[in-house]
């Protein structure tokens, strides 16, 4: 009888950044708090056959550690990387205003079919990130994996593997360096075996 390929997702840790903004593709490095969470969380990992992550420093330079450590071969999945969030990197909420405060809060309601002012269609974003994972999935069945991503990414395989509608997406609360794990059987339907286990630093 074939295993369940078993897929945990690790959300980068806090960020080298002053207050709450859009950081989809710049490529902010780790605080020190965010490095100490995501030791944290892999204290507690079982061994994987297989490590992934996002091409953006913030998750691949951990990946990239911890491969070493385990001795595991680290594979760099470009298209996992953080949504384009265009003229609204590095601003806040309280900084766009105008005619963008207005997409802004249509993005916020739900994100389908918003796409920020020259940054990434979300429908562009989200099928990127499906068609990658469909494709990553593929690959080894019955292996124990782990991904290093983001908050948007790892959202939108929630979702996809959950069958929920994208615009839903924000119910979905993710903080720094929280995991989820996800169970694929051969035959049956994806199985969530846990969300947002934090690791309190």
């Amino acid at each position: 009888m074939s295993e369940p390929t078993i897929i945990t997702l690790l959300r980068h840790g806090e960020v080298e950044a002053e207050g709450w903004a859009f950081r989809g593709s710049t490529d902010i490095p780790l605080s020190e708090r965010g490095w100490s969470q995501m030791r944290a969380a892999a204290s507690g990992f079982d061994g994987f056959d297989h490590i992934a992550t996002s091409p953006l420093q913030r998750c691949k330079l951990f990946a990239r550690e911890f491969s070493e450590q385990s001795k595991r071969e680290l594979i760099t999945l470009d298209a996992m990387a953080e949504m384009d969030f265009g003229d609204w990197e590095n601003r806040s909420f309280d900084e766009i205003s105008g005619s963008d405060n207005e997409v802004l809060q249509q993005f916020w309601e739900s994100p389908v079919g918003i796409q920020p002012p020259n940054g990434e269609a979300f429908d562009d974003f989200s099928q990127r990130v499906i068609s990658c994972w469909q494709e990553w999935i593929k690959r080894d069945v019955g292996q124990n994996r782990l991904l290093v991503a983001h908050g948007g990414v790892i959202r939108v395989l929630l979702a996809h593997t959950l069958n929920m509608p994208m615009s839903a997406l924000w119910r979905l609360h993710l903080p720094y360096a929280s995991c989820s794990q996800i169970s694929l059987f051969a035959g049956h339907q994806p199985r969530l075996l846990f969300i947002n286990r934090e690791v309190q630093s």
